[in-house]
């Protein structure tokens, strides 16, 4: 990530850095900057395949009127096409996809914590995004992927004299613990809404966009808590702001 964004973010007169500036910008080792700068363009940006196939599926599930009862309200589905027909879990994965088996989807998706199956043999969405609850791999190319896209936008706010990328935060430091997990809870329902509103707006914009091929963009939107004590000897205060 760091180098990454140094040879993007950091560049003198929009010329390519060499492997000792990187170096010098970065601390990372020479030996390591010509290590990571071979490999293809965009490779650190993917996601593996499997968590892509899996949130695309996801964002279906939750905005395709067949099989939620409005958007951001998903149905639990019959797992098989014998008993719910397209509207099933046979039928979402056929859906996205006609190269994949369902019974695959199924395993991966259970593996990793984010769907459930009750006792009528019916799926259940148990997260309102493709955020893996298990698997290390799949929680490290998420942490990976966010982690790079906030670096970047900090970085270009910091360096480039345009319009910038949003990104606000709020502090607090004189909280109790009881205050702390309110919030908590604030974040994750609410928090969760507006993503699923802005995930609902990229895929009805989605739907309607016939970009070229060249001119295509991909966005990451995030949102985060954390927490952690306060220095005994820090007074509070409270502030709203800006990278």
């Amino acid at each position: 990530m760091f180098v990454d964004v140094a040879e993007r973010e950091f560049r003198l007169d929009g010329k390519p850095s060499t492997d000792s500036r990187l170096n010098l910008l970065t601390g990372v080792h020479r030996k390591d900057v010509k290590r990571l700068r071979t490999k293809a363009v965009g490779e650190a940006n993917d996601l593996p395949e499997n968590i892509s196939f899996g949130a695309h599926l996801v964002s279906v599930w939750l905005n395709s009127a067949r099989f939620c009862t409005e958007s951001g309200r998903p149905l639990p589905l019959p797992r098989l096409a014998s008993n719910g027909g397209e509207c099933s879990f046979d039928g979402l994965v056929a859906h996205v996809s006609k190269d994949i088996r369902a019974r695959v989807v199924l395993d991966e998706c259970l593996r990793l914590g984010i769907v459930r199956i009750d006792d009528q043999d019916c799926v259940h969405l148990e997260a309102m995004a493709f955020i893996p609850q298990r698997g290390f791999d799949e929680k490290a190319a998420y942490f990976r992927h966010n982690l790079h896209d906030h670096a970047c936008a900090a970085a270009h706010n910091l360096t480039e004299s345009g319009e910038p990328f949003f990104e606000r935060s709020v502090h607090y430091d004189g909280l109790s613990s009881s205050s702390v997990e309110q919030l908590r809870d604030a974040v994750r329902t609410e928090g969760m809404q507006v993503l699923i509103a802005f995930n609902q707006l990229a895929a009805e914009l989605e739907g309607q966009d016939v970009p070229e091929p060249d001119a295509r963009q991909r966005i990451t939107i995030g949102l985060y808590f954390y927490t952690e004590p306060s220095p005994p000897d820090t007074p509070p205060s409270t502030k709203a702001s800006s990278s």
